[in-house]
């Protein structure tokens, strides 16, 4: 009797197959829930200029920069604030990735890098650090030269949003162009004659009433320099000696303005600037309109 009894078999004192199985599929589910979910674009790298839509927010550079304002505070704020860019470049590959902004209307790209991720901390985010802005360089500069300043249309946090271009701020005087009236032309004498004592005006027609404002305008246009719809100046950089501080100091009549205008610009007061770049004079500093030669 004890034999046949020590002959059957003993249960085992392990967990089950059903509650390792059990234990398995719960640490799966659980790898996949807290893993962060990673939406890549592979399809636009590396692709050249894609042009950002107006209308619709399903394009594909409108879905990347949708998704990535979603995750980085910093990238939203900035397109808030400096409006939407016409078109982005994506390059690198996806684990070093850069995006380049590019602004058509004022021929400016800014260069956009992925923030490094703090010790610890994998909430699925990424911050996003904006450098620049920087001057198109020729291989884009044509190409942008044909796009418009439209803004873009977003799909954000589930609601649609439109970042149009960067508007004046609330307050900002806009300086509007003097026009200074044709002076009336004086007599001319001509020289007396042999026999005659009296003088003789020049024959020159007289002014009709004061020049119309196509007049005016081409008289300004050929002096002046160009401004903006918000009455700022606009100078185009023509050479690379060309500096802040002596474009500032032409329009304004003293280099103390460095830092405004630097700030208006978003670049530092030592940026070296190339040939073809845009650099905005605020208003309220100009006392010399007319064009930097």
């Amino acid at each position: 009797m004890n034999e046949s009894v020590a002959s059957l078999p003993q249960p085992k004192t392990g967990p089950s197959r059903w509650v390792l199985t059990s234990a398995f599929l719960i640490g799966v589910c659980a790898a996949l829930a807290c893993s962060p979910k990673k939406t890549t674009f592979d399809s636009l790298l590396n692709q050249g200029i894609v042009p950002i839509s107006s209308e619709n927010p399903y394009n594909g550079a409108n879905l990347f920069l949708s998704h990535e304002m979603e995750q980085s505070a910093y990238l939203y704020d900035f397109v808030r604030n400096q409006g939407a860019p016409q078109a982005i470049e994506l390059t690198g590959n996806p684990d070093d990735l850069q995006a380049h902004f590019f602004y058509a209307g004022t021929k400016q790209e800014y260069l956009a890098k992925p923030a490094p991720r703090r010790a610890g901390v994998n909430d699925g985010r990424q911050e996003w650090i904006i450098i620049g802005p920087y001057a198109v360089d020729r291989e884009h500069y044509r190409e942008l030269d044909q796009m418009t300043d439209n803004g873009g249309a977003f799909e954000v946090f589930g609601r649609r949003e439109f970042f149009g271009k960067k508007l004046a701020r609330a307050g900002e005087e806009t300086l509007r162009p003097v026009f200074i009236p044709t002076p009336t032309p004086k007599p001319v004498r001509k020289k007396k004659h042999s026999g005659s004592p009296h003088t003789v005006q020049a024959s020159q027609p007289a002014p009709s009433g004061p020049p119309n404002f196509d007049q005016q305008s081409l008289a300004e246009a050929k002096h002046h320099a160009h401004r903006n719809a918000q009455g700022d100046l606009e100078h185009t950089v023509k050479a690379p000696t060309e500096t802040l501080e002596s474009i500032t100091k032409w329009y304004t009549g003293t280099d103390a303005n460095v830092k405004a205008v630097a700030e208006k610009n978003g670049m530092p007061a030592d940026a070296k600037l190339k040939p073809g770049a845009k650099v905005v004079i605020p208003s309220g500093v100009v006392i010399n309109p007319s064009e930097m030669k």
